[in-house]
């Protein structure tokens, strides 16, 4: 195994785990807010959720076979696009009936009704939920360390999406602790005040991801058929493909056809339009397909050109 399929292993290990701690502290917030009717635990729910989201995002950029070294985040297919979609809605219909639910508990609250918040925490839920927090912050925190000396793309947006907000878990647990000495007001105070938080964090995620949900052109396919034909041997190009970002990562297919007599130096023309991409477009990595005057295709090694890719430095 070498280094850069080493790196990318231990990229999806920690975001393979990071998606079950997320999953069971997801369960453990709903669970224990629907049993104590907490508006605050199940408002963090849904918080948590948009974490997992973010992290099973991170989990496809890493496992595509087009991401070789788990630091590109080219693009994401139909299934990921329905997902967000079924997510948005749920989050919306969701949060808005937590958020009447909490409006109507106030509202009863200060006509003088004592039932109109009937939130219990048990003293287990609270410490449970409390120990899952704590573990998942600190488990963030070391995969923000092993993204910056692991250099890996899909990691660091990840971890940065989630310690961006894992100061309101922490602020939760606080709540928790005072809904259980008796302060109930709390509870649908903060489910107020974090709901659009959470809509926040949703945004944030599809603000960075979105283009790659919807499978952008990077480059015009023209402007790469000008460059490319300008190469000596070049009679035409033909499906150009292009995803990724240009300035930090993109991701270039393309077929070309080459004059009979240039066959023999389809290597040193592959070398030539690959050097004159990156001058142009910045960090890439190329597929070539070559045929010569409708003969049979022939690939080059494996799924990139013969020679060694640089390593791609995203910061």
């Amino acid at each position: 195994m070498n280094q850069g399929d080493y790196q990318r292993q231990i990229v999806y290990r920690l975001l393979l785990t990071s998606l079950w701690a997320d999953l069971l502290l997801l369960a453990v917030e709903a669970l224990g807010g629907w049993t104590s009717q907490s508006l605050t635990l199940l408002a963090e729910a849904l918080h948590t959720l948009v974490d997992g989201f973010s992290t099973l995002l991170s989990v496809v950029a890493v496992t595509s076979p087009q991401r070789q070294m788990g630091r590109e985040v080219w693009g994401h297919g139909r299934a990921e696009v329905a997902g967000t979609l079924g997510l948005c809605a749920f989050l919306g219909f969701t949060g808005v009936s937590l958020g009447l639910i909490a409006l109507g508990q106030l509202m009863a609250a200060l006509k003088g009704d004592s039932q109109a918040i009937p939130v219990s925490i048990p003293p287990q839920v609270l410490w449970f939920t409390a120990t899952m927090v704590i573990l998942n912050v600190a488990f963030g925190l070391y995969s923000s360390y092993q993204a910056r000396s692991l250099n890996s793309l899909a990691l660091k947006l990840n971890t940065q999406h989630f310690l961006a907000d894992a100061w309101l878990s922490l602020v939760m647990v606080a709540v928790l602790l005072a809904i259980w000495q008796n302060q109930r007001w709390l509870d649908p105070v903060y489910a107020l005040l974090l709901l659009p938080l959470v809509a926040r964090s949703l945004w944030r995620v599809l603000n960075e991801q979105l283009p790659m949900l919807l499978r952008p052109t990077a480059i015009a396919p023209e402007a790469i058929a000008h460059l490319v034909t300008q190469v000596e041997g070049v009679t035409h190009c033909k499906r150009i493909r292009s995803r990724g970002m240009v300035g930090r990562q993109v991701w270039i297919e393309l077929h070309l056809v080459l004059h009979p007599e240039w066959m023999a130096a389809a290597d040193q023309i592959g070398e030539q339009i690959e050097a004159r991409l990156r001058h142009q477009y910045g960090p890439l990595r190329t597929q070539v397909w070559v045929e010569a005057a409708a003969t049979q295709t022939d690939h080059y090694q494996g799924t990139d050109l013969p020679y060694p890719v640089p390593p791609f430095d995203p910061g």
